[in-house]
C-alpha cells in the first residue's frame, strides 16, 4: 500500500566519523576481478532491491540496496552473535526522523561478498535490535541494507525492467546514447539532484532531493524546508510507514507535475511530511526531498559518484499515472514463508473502513482465492485496480469468518 511505503532507510549516524576511514584500504574496481564491467541480479519486491550477500564467508543474507545510507547496516544481530564476532564499539543512532536514539554495534573490515564480485572487507554496523520489522512490511526476508557508497568509485547501472546490476570500471565507461545526463551532488556519500516542482498553488519550486533506492515512495516533499513547498488541498493524513523512530506521520497527495532534467511526470503522488529543524540547518544532509523508487523504477538509471551525473533513460516515452491503493487497507505479510496477511491500520473513510475491516482482521480469502496462494505484491495489485472494482474478501477475527465486499475508488 502506497500509504504506507515511505520508509525511506536513510539515518542519521550522530558520530558516522567513527566509521569512516576505518575500513582496510581497498582499491573498488578491484570488485571487478579485472573486468570492465559485472553484472549481478536483483530481486525488485515492493519497490525495493534486494540483493543477495554472503557475509562473513559463510552467512546468505538479503540486503536492500539504498543509495539514501551512507553504511552497510544488518539488523540482526542473531547472525553475528553465532560467528563470536568481535564488536569494536557501541554507538548511538538517530532515527530517519531523528526522534528516537537507538544503539548499533561496530565491527571492522566484515568480509562482503556478491556474486561476480570480489569479496571486500568493509565495516559494519548491526543494530541491537531488528528495529524496522520489514519482513511484514515488504513480504520477504530482509537482514538489512547496504548503501550505495560500497560501489561508489565504480559506475553503478540499475535496470529495474530486467532487475540487474551493472558494475562498470569507470575508466571504460562512455555514456550511452539517448540517455540524459544530470549534475548530481554528493553530500555524505549520497546522491542529490535538482528537479522543478509545481505545486497545485500554481507556484514552482526548485527542489534538492536525495535520490534514494531506500524509500518505496515517487516523491517525499519536506514540506517546512521551502515556504512554498504547501500542503494540496486534497490529503490523507496517516502513516506514511517506518523509520527507526517507529511510524512516521503525514499526509499524502499529488502535486501538478515533477520535472526531471528535460522528462515531466504530471499528477505524481506525493507524501508530505515535515523534517526536523536539525537537519534543516545541517548543509551536508539539508534536503527538500526525496526521489523513490516508484518514480525512479521507470528509467534505466546510471549512478556515477566518480563524475558526479545521473544518467537515465525513460522506460517509456509516455508517462503512466501514478497509482495508489483504493481500498484503504494497509496489509502486512506474516508466517514462515510471508504466506499469510493481517490488516494493520486501516484508513477512516475507505471502502475498507465503511464495511467494518478492523486492524488485527486476518486475510484468509481474496476474489474467492486463499490468501496462501498470493505474495503481499499480488494483494497490493489487486488493490490499486480501476475504481468500481468489486473486492470480496473473507477475514478471521477472533476466530470468526467474516465476510466483506466493497468497490475500490480513488482516495486521492
Amino acid at each position: 500500500m502506497v500509504v504506507i511505503r515511505i520508509f525511506s532507510l536513510c539515518l542519521f549516524l550522530a558520530i558516522s566519523n567513527l566509521l569512516n576511514g576505518q575500513t582496510q584500504s581497498y582499491n573498488q574496481v578491484d570488485l571487478l576481478q579485472g573486468s570492465k564491467k559485472v553484472t549481478v541480479p536483483f530481486r525488485f519486491v515492493h519497490n525495493f532491491i534486494i540483493l543477495e550477500v554472503k557475509i562473513f564467508g559463510s552467512i546468505p543474507v538479503n540486503l536492500i540496496f539504498d543509495t539514501g545510507a551512507e553504511h552497510v547496516i544488518i539488523f540482526k544481530r542473531e547472525y553475528t552473535d553465532i560467528l563470536k564476532v568481535t564488536y569494536d564499539k557501541r554507538i548511538p543512532v538517530m532515527g530517519s526522523d531523528l526522534s528516537r536514539e537507538i544503539y548499533a554495534l561496530i565491527t571492522r573490515n566484515a568480509m562482503f561478498e556478491i556474486s561476480g564480485l570480489k569479496p571486500k572487507p568493509h565495516d559494519l554496523l548491526i543494530l541491537e535490535e531488528d528495529y524496522f520489522n520489514l519482513e511484514e512490511l515488504i513480504g520477504t526476508r530482509i537482514d538489512g541494507l547496504i548503501g550505495g557508497g560500497y560501489f561508489k568509485n565504480l559506475i553503478i547501472n540499475v535496470d529495474y525492467r530486467n532487475q540487474r546490476m551493472t558494475f562498470y570500471d569507470p575508466a571504460f565507461f562512455a555514456v550511452p546514447k539517448d540517455y540524459i545526463a544530470l549534475p548530481l551532488r554528493i553530500k555524505t556519500n549520497k546522491p542529490y539532484v535538482d528537479a522543478e516542482a509545481s505545486l497545485q498553488d500554481g507556484s514552482v519550486v526548485t527542489v534538492d532531493l536525495l535520490v534514494d533506492t531506500g524509500a518505496g515512495v515517487p516523491l517525499l516533499i519536506h514540506t517546512n524546508s521551502h515556504p512554498s513547498l504547501t500542503l494540496p488541498s486534497h490529503i490523507i493524513r496517516g502513516k506514511l510507514g517506518m523509520g527507526l523512530g517507529g511510524y512516521l506521520e503525514g499526509y499524502i497527495g499529488r502535486i501538478n507535475k515533477l520535472s526531471v532534467g528535460d522528462i515531466e511526470f504530471e499528477g505524481v503522488l506525493t507524501s508530505f511530511q515535515d523534517i526536523k529543524e536539525e537537519w534543516l540547518i545541517d548543509k551536508q544532509r539539508f534536503r527538500n526531498g526525496i526521489l523513490g523508487n516508484q518514480l525512479l523504477s521507470r528509467f534505466n538509471i546510471f549512478f556515477d559518484y566518480v563524475h558526479h551525473q545521473l544518467i537515465l533513460k525513460p522506460y517509456h516515452s509516455r508517462q503512466k499515472p501514478f497509482q495508489m491503493d483504493r481500498s484503504g487497507l494497509i496489509i502486512f505479510a506474516f508466517g514462515l514463508d510471508f504466506d499469510e496477511f493481517i490488516v494493520r491500520d486501516v484508513i477512516p473513510g475507505s471502502p475498507a473502513f465503511e464495511v467494518g475491516i478492523l486492524p488485527d482482521d486476518v486475510l484468509l480469502v481474496l476474489q474467492g482465492i486463499p490468501g496462501r496462494y498470493f505474495t503481499l505484491d499480488n494483494i497490493n495489485a489487486i488493490l490499486q485496480k480501476k475504481p468500481g472494482k468489486k473486492i470480496r474478501m473473507v477475514i478471521s477475527r477472533d476466530g470468526e469468518k467474516l465476510k466483506k465486499e466493497f468497490l475500490l475508488r480513488d482516495l486521492i
